[in-house]
This record gives C-alpha cells, structure tokens and sequence, in this order.
C-alpha cells in the first residue's frame, strides 16, 4: 500500500506528552463508541488523540471534530483484499455477516501503513505513546509491541459479552490450579454452570461466525486473540447494568486474566454528542416539535440500527402492527429499509413519522414523549436507551443482542416481541404487545426504566463507577514509558 496516500498529522503534543491512537472497526456502532470515547480522552484527559479511520469512513468523524478541533486524524486508503468482493464500500453497514467477518482480516493490512505513520510521528516527536483498539482490529497490539507503545483494547459491548465471546476465540487456558477447599471447588463448578447457562443464551444466535475450516477464520481468530489477552479490557456499559453478570462466578474469570473497566454509558459522559454518528436527516429540533404533542411516555420510537436492514416481509409487519396498536410512533429506518407504501401518508396527519436516514437517536429518546424503543438490542441502542430512561421492545436479531437482551429483562425494563434476523412475527400479534405497554401493562417497565437511567446518570457523574474507571484509563494512557 502506497502510505504516502496516508494524510493527517495527527496531535501529538510533542516531546514526553501522552498521544494516543484509537483504532476503531468501520461498523457503525464500533465508529460511535470509539469516537465517544476519543471525545472523552480528548477534553477529560487533556491528551493528545488521534483517530485512524479510511477515507470512506472520515465523514462519520464530523461530529466529533466540530465538538472536539483538538483531536487528529490519519485516514488511510481502504487496503484492497480478495476477501471482500468488489464495490462493497469501506464500512460494514447493510453488510451480510459473512462480509463482515471479512472486514476483520481485510483491515489488517493497515498495520503496515499505520506503523510508518507512527514512525514519522516519532521522528517529529509525536510520538505515540498507547494505542485503544477495538475487539475487532486486535492487530494492533502487535503493532504497539512494535512501538514500545502501551495497548488496550475496547469493545463496544458489554463484559458480559465479552466474558461469553465463542470459546474459539478465547486466549488458551492456563493450568488450572487444585481447589484449596471445597468452597475453591463450588466455585469453579459455579463458573462452569454460569459459563454454560451463558452459551445456552448466546451460541445458538451465532452460526454465521467464523469456524475452523472456514475462509480466514485462522486470521481472525489471532486477530480477536490479540484483543481478548490483553491486561486491560474497556466496555461501553455501566456496572449497575451488569449487577447481576459481575456477581457470577464467571465474571471473576474474566477478572483474572484482564483488568475490565466499565466507562458508560458514553452516550451521557460529554454533552455534545447530538449528531453522533452522521448527520440527520431531519433536524433533532423538527422531530421534538412534533413529539411536544404527545403525553408523556406516549410514543414508541422504532430503530434496528444500520448493521440490519429489515426484509420486505420484516418491514410489512412492523408497519402493520404499528397502525393496528394505535400508538404514536417515530420510525428511523436507516435508509435502508424499505417502509410499504402508504404508511407515512396514512399516519403522517397523526401519529407517526417516518424518518428516512440517520435519525438524531440521542435526542429522540430523551424527549419526555417517547416511553418505549422497539429495536435490536445492539449496544449503543441499549446503552442510549438505559440512559434516557426508556423502556425496550427486544427484538435481538444477532451478535451481542441476545446478551444485551438478557441484561435488560434482568433489569426488568424489556419485554421480549421477536427474535432472530431471519423472524417475520405475527403482526396481530406485534400489535397487541405495543398496545399492551403504552397502557397500564407498561408503567412497571418505565418506572424502572427511569431509575435505571438514574444509575447510568450515577454512573459517569463525578464519583460514579465509570467516572472512576475512565479516570483511571486516562491514568494509564498517560503513563509515558
């Protein structure tokens, strides 16, 4: 690759100041998280940060550069590979999942290009001095060993995610050592019990990961290796969220092998964050106008993020199931699901909006109209959710949201309305859940929504357990060796 194409100076403060380098992966909600936490390292730490995206992925850094000019950029050229077909873009978005597990290999070939750009960093005493990368470009940590670099790994996912990743992926286990008692013993049994409850939870969601045998499998496999050794683990999620998962006999075997800190929800850690993601397609001001209309806890806000785009038939049956339940609703789709004819015009003059492109999520939900998030469960949705205090209608079509749905119900601010990406729900039968939780059968679900959005709001307040474990991420990240 020709890293003369690579532009960008970076903000490295020179001499024996921290700079750090965030490696994100080029899925939507990776891009949101890691751009979040850049933010915050950023105006918080008061380090130097720069952000490696390529080109095709520098308009989604927008937001953040308007609301943080301090942080730097390096953009790259997107590396050709033969794993990914022709014209299928620089991001994973809309992407099957078979490509997007391509991406991870793919993207491995920016390791190259990224060393000589630090290396010129280091010649004008820039040099950078601790790398974040995501789960999923754990290439990066040999690239830190390289340069003498610190070298954490984030996840936009929860621990408890993280915790559960297919066992394929998990680093090899060390000698266990003989129980010292019979209590030593109960818990390793616990663990076992937990471990397997889990994979119960989440292994039957997840035939289109990489198996052995498959294409590239053994690169990504190192790949996500590289990051789920690592001493040092940050998630997007908050501990109140977790309570019940960092009880469990497995949560201490994560313990063991990574320090973990929970720095959520980022959502609600720095204020500027309205256009996070892209810019909307319709004003955040435009839709609180039309929401001023409604009661309070009144609308359902309907959003399955930009990784699924609903099918046909998926998009027929929330469409109908939304006009039979009577709600008031506002309905992101992406841009990439195809809303059947006639819904806006026959709800527009009353109880619906349909928004076509990158809805303004954050400011939607925190919006006192809206009581209910019919979605996917995909972390940043979540997250958003949790923190505005706002009930979830689950429906988990893959990855992550089948734990991410669990922790919800264990929190008890979800009910369950479908599963899988492949489901087309009875659309009568959509109807009368929606309808059922806009009236009485709801309130229970929002009053505990509202007081887990007090934890989360707890959480990154000065004090809080995130606050706590961000302050002490910037305590390691600044640590120049």
């Amino acid at each position: 690759m020709d890293t003369s194409a690579a532009r960008g100076d970076g903000n490295g403060g020179g001499g024996g100041e921290p700079h750090v380098l965030v490696v994100p992966f080029p899925a939507q909600g990776h891009m949101i998280a890691h751009l979040d936490l850049a933010a915050l390292l950023a105006t918080r730490g008061g380090m130097a940060v720069t952000v490696a995206v390529t080109a095709g992925n520098a308009p989604l850094l927008e937001p953040l550069l308007a609301a943080c000019p301090s942080v730097g950029v390096v953009t790259l050229p997107f590396p050709p590979s033969p794993l990914l077909p022709p014209g299928c873009g620089e991001n994973t978005r809309g992407l099957p999942w078979r490509l997007f597990w391509m991406f991870v290999p793919a993207l491995a070939a920016l390791r190259a290009p990224l060393l000589d750009w630090c290396e010129a960093q280091h010649q004008r005493r820039r040099r950078v001095t601790a790398i974040v990368s995501d789960l999923f470009t754990g290439w990066a940590r040999p690239l830190a060993d390289e340069l003498g670099a610190a070298h954490v790994t984030f996840s936009p996912s929860t621990a408890f995610f993280v915790a559960m990743a297919p066992p394929t992926w998990h680093p090899p286990s060390t000698p266990t050592p003989m129980p010292q008692s019979s209590a030593d013993a109960d818990a390793d049994a616990d663990a076992d019990t937990d471990e397997a409850a889990a994979a119960a939870l989440l292994f039957p969601h997840v035939a289109d990961d990489p198996k052995p045998g498959d294409e590239a499998y053994e690169e990504i496999r190192q790949i996500l290796l590289w990051s789920l050794e690592n001493k040092c683990i940050v998630v997007n999620s908050f501990t109140a969220l977790e309570a019940a998962y960092w009880a469990s006999p497995l949560a201490a075997r994560l313990r063991s092998r990574s320090r973990v800190l929970s720095v959520g929800p980022l959502s609600e850690a720095w204020p500027t964050c309205g256009n996070r993601g892209g810019r909307p397609a319709v004003a955040a001001s435009e839709v609180a106008a039309w929401l001023d209309a409604f009661d309070d806890g009144a609308v359902v806000y309907v959003s399955f993020g930009t990784q699924h785009a609903l099918s046909v038939a998926q998009a027929a049956c929330v469409a109908e199931a939304l006009a039979r339940s009577s709600a008031a609703f506002v309905w992101a789709t992406g841009g990439a699901t195809a809303v059947p004819e006639g819904l806006e015009a026959a709800t527009a003059a009353a109880r619906g909006m349909v928004i076509h492109g990158w809805a303004p999520q954050v400011a939607i939900l925190r919006h006192r109209a809206v009581g209910w998030f019919l979605m996917h469960c995909g972390t940043n949705a979540v997250l958003e959710a949790a923190a505005a205090g706002v009930a979830v209608l689950a429906w988990p079509m893959g990855a992550d949201h089948f734990v991410n749905r669990a922790l919800l119900e264990e929190a008890g601010v979800a009910v369950r309305l479908a599963e899988g990406g492949d489901a087309v729900p009875d659309a009568g039968e959509m109807a009368k859940a929606i309808a059922a939780v806009i009236g009485d059968e709801g309130k229970p679900f929002r009053e505990r929504a509202v007081r887990l959005a007090a934890m989360a709001a707890a959480a990154v307040a000065e004090g809080g357990s995130s606050y706590r474990d961000l302050q002490e991420l910037i305590h390691m990240l600044a640590k120049i060796e």
